[in-house]
């Protein structure tokens, strides 16, 4: 059920006074038609439990969604690590775009199953009801507006005009006092040639109070914004508290996945595979961290370890098949992949995460990187020497592990002042590294 729009909308709202009114006033009155995938999160008036607006102040309203892809857990686990940053904070209620309707790929209950909706949220099931809600409250009282999360794709020429609609949203609530993040995304890019977003995309960034990126070359691309590790770096087990498991070196188990949409893994690849299990004594295992992988994962198997069954995600929850694949992680010694989110959680697990694939690994080599691993590329002797320098040192992965959360904890902590939350604890045996996250027009 979409949650309940106040009918007094953007009555009193004072008008916009940027540099270029006529033009500002133009993007707002069009802010009903932005992308439907946009996250937002807001601050103003006080809430309350049917989601509509009383008079008087104090009580934060974030806004945000979820949506991604319905049959990938790297999507969901991502998309939980930023919903828990507006968990807990008495004086904020949280509205969520869940994308149950009218999206490209609908999320069902086995997706939100991984989100941990706490229960006291407000919950949208369309884009269009929960953007109709943020816009009411930007124009009415002080917000703060969340962009994306996970992957970005730059439009082409003809889809351009999405800038405009991302600048709306950038400028929506200023006027009221309010603000716009964009915490933890990162381009999707074809090669390594260097690229630049779109004027308005780039515009837009620096009209927002804070921007991390999750890998350096996105931020180039924008020319401005901090680096953080992506937000699924911060799931999973505490490795301060419980731990995260026997030591990579200790344990025998290869796992195995990759991209459906590529080519089976060549020849050199595969004997790459086989000559690492069997100088390590480690077994190797294939399974899929996304549905649509099913097929390729069963022939990848077929082909690496012909006897050994694969382990495929079929109709289980998202929850469900997240905990069986860190149970895999936490067996694992190395989990190989080009899927940056079965490296990473597998990380997350005590296993030495290895970048492998039939075609590019850029992608993964540079989102893991802010987490603390500086993966190798495709070269033998190079992912020897890496996995004998990562296998032999029994810290080496929970020490990385560490110095993520850490970052993390710093940005959420920052991203919990903008609506007066309390910082979180920091765990007392980390030593934080210096990283302040500047409101974007400074870096």
């Amino acid at each position: 059920m979409d949650g309940f729009v106040n009918s007094a909308g953007a009555a009193g709202a004072e008008p916009l006074q940027p540099a270029n009114t006529k033009w500002t006033s133009r993007l707002v009155s069009e802010a009903g038609s932005y992308l439907l995938v946009s996250w937002t999160s807001s601050q103003g008036r006080k809430i309350s439990g049917t989601g509509d607006v009383e008079g008087g102040s104090g009580l934060a309203r974030v806004f945000l969604s979820t949506w991604g892809q319905s049959d990938n857990i790297g999507d969901s686990i991502l998309r939980r690590g930023l919903l828990r940053t507006f968990h807990g904070i008495d004086d904020a209620r949280v509205h969520v775009h869940v994308g149950r309707k009218l999206m490209p790929d609908t999320n069902d209950e086995r997706y939100l199953t991984a989100l941990r909706l706490r229960g006291d949220e407000v919950v949208y099931d369309t884009a269009i009801g929960w953007f109709s809600r943020y816009a009411a409250s930007a124009l009415t009282g002080r917000t703060l507006m969340v962009m994306p999360a996970g992957e970005l794709v730059l439009p082409d020429r003809a889809g351009r005009f999405w800038g405009w609609w991302t600048a709306v949203c950038a400028v929506l609530s200023r006027p009221r006092g309010g603000t716009t993040v964009q915490v933890g995304a990162g381009v999707r890019m074809s090669s390594d040639a260097t690229i630049t977003a779109p004027r308005m995309e780039r515009y837009a960034r620096r009209k927002m109070s804070l921007v991390a990126w999750r890998d350096p070359r996105t931020a180039a691309a924008f020319g401005i914004g901090d680096i953080a590790p992506d937000w699924a770096f911060g799931e999973g087990p505490d490795p301060l508290g419980e731990g995260l498991g026997t030591p990579a070196g200790e344990r025998k188990i290869l796992a195995v996945t990759t991209r459906g949409n590529r080519d089976l893994l060549d020849d050199n690849k595969i004997r790459l595979l086989r000559d690492i299990a069997k100088s390590r004594g480690l077994q190797i295992q294939v399974y899929s961290q996304v549905r649509r992988d099913r097929e390729a994962m069963t022939k990848l198997a077929w082909v690496l370890h012909p006897g050994t069954e694969p382990l495929l995600f079929g109709e289980e929850s998202h929850a469900e098949w997240e905990q069986k694949v860190r149970a895999l992680h936490r067996e694992s010694a190395i989990v190989a992949s080009d899927r940056i989110h079965a490296l990473i959680v597998g990380a997350t697990e005590g296993a030495v995460p290895l970048a492998v694939s039939s075609g590019s690994t850029e992608k993964a080599l540079r989102t893991l990187k802010p987490g603390g691993f500086d993966l190798p590329a495709d070269q033998p002797a190079a992912i020897n020497d890496y996995l004998d320098t990562m296998l032999g040192d029994s810290t080496s992965v929970s020490r990385r592990i560490v110095t993520a959360r850490a970052h993390l904890d710093q940005l959420r902590n920052t991203l919990r002042s903008f609506i007066g939350g309390s910082p979180l604890p920091a765990p007392s045996t980390v030593e934080h590294r210096p990283c302040e996250y500047r409101h974007a027009a400074a870096s």
